[in-house]
């Protein structure tokens, strides 16, 4: 079992407070959540050193999906591999190449509740720096491998992610490299809008 300090209400009230403090000075909470996350990081790996991960929930945000490239709700991310103009096609491609079967969800209180029912062995994110601590703090018995959207246009429009770094996260949890033979079934949507 996964065990993490987030599963303790003293570590919780102790990070809140922490944020509390250092909200008045932007990029030092940015700072603080960046150490939150790469210690969290840090502790997924050496959990996952001795057992690969098989099931891998992806969690993305809306704003990662390009207007009209966004599967809808019953679609798989496979019908995205071919697309070359978001995130998603990308992540489809990663996803079959290491033939990781990836579970989206694109609003936090479903991934939450696929986390919960799904079991995943990881959990694999990109979000805001707020969000990461929400996904630490809502799920603390999933592993969960996290990182910053690497940009976005505006607040919620046209993010990107890290992909060489989701590339890397695959790699390493799976200890392989892309698979010789690819399947893109391997890979659903869930809980899109």
């Amino acid at each position: 079992m996964f065990n993490s300090p987030w599963q303790s209400p003293w570590f919780v009230r102790l990070v809140a407070v922490t944020r509390g403090v250092l909200r008045v000075m932007p990029a030092w909470e940015r700072r603080f959540i960046g150490f939150l996350t790469r210690t969290q990081n840090r502790r997924v790996h050496r959990y996952l050193s001795s057992r690969p991960a098989r099931t891998v929930l992806l969690i993305m945000p809306r704003c990662v999906s390009r207007r009209g490239c966004c599967p809808g709700a019953g679609h798989d991310l496979a019908a995205s591999i071919e697309c070359r103009t978001c995130p998603l096609g990308d992540i489809s491609r990663l996803c079959a190449a290491y033939g990781v079967r990836a579970l989206v969800a694109y609003r936090s209180h479903i991934a939450y509740e696929l986390a919960r029912s799904e079991k995943p062995d990881l959990i694999i994110a990109t979000a805001c720096h707020d969000r990461l601590v929400k996904a630490m703090r809502s799920v603390p018995e999933v592993p969960a491998l996290l990182a910053p959207l690497a940009s976005m246009e505006k607040m919620c429009v046209n993010a990107d992610i890290d992909l060489p770094w989701l590339e890397a996260q695959l790699q390493a949890v799976t200890r392989n490299g892309p698979a010789a033979t690819t399947d893109p079934a391997l890979t659903d949507t869930i809980g899109a809008p």
